[in-house]
């Protein structure tokens, strides 16, 4: 997952938003960055790229975990 400790205290040093990027290796490591680490936004492109989830698991886990999450019309 995320280095949540090193995320957490950037984003309570900073007032810009902040993005956990490097080890992402499931949905649920990307709602730990968001809720634990603090951060505005998470990096999913490897996970999504090699097939190891997908945005809509990825939105599923978020929305169970509490976090707003963006519907797109169909």
């Amino acid at each position: 997952g995320y280095d949540l400790a090193l995320t957490r205290a950037v984003s309570q040093a900073v007032n810009v938003p902040v993005i956990a990027s490097g080890g992402a290796g499931s949905a649920e490591h990307c709602l730990a960055a968001l809720d634990e680490g603090g951060a505005d936004a998470a990096l999913i492109a490897g996970i999504v790229h090699d097939g190891v989830t997908t945005v809509r698991a990825i939105k599923d886990v978020l929305r169970a975990g509490g976090m707003p999450v963006r519907e797109v019309a169909a």
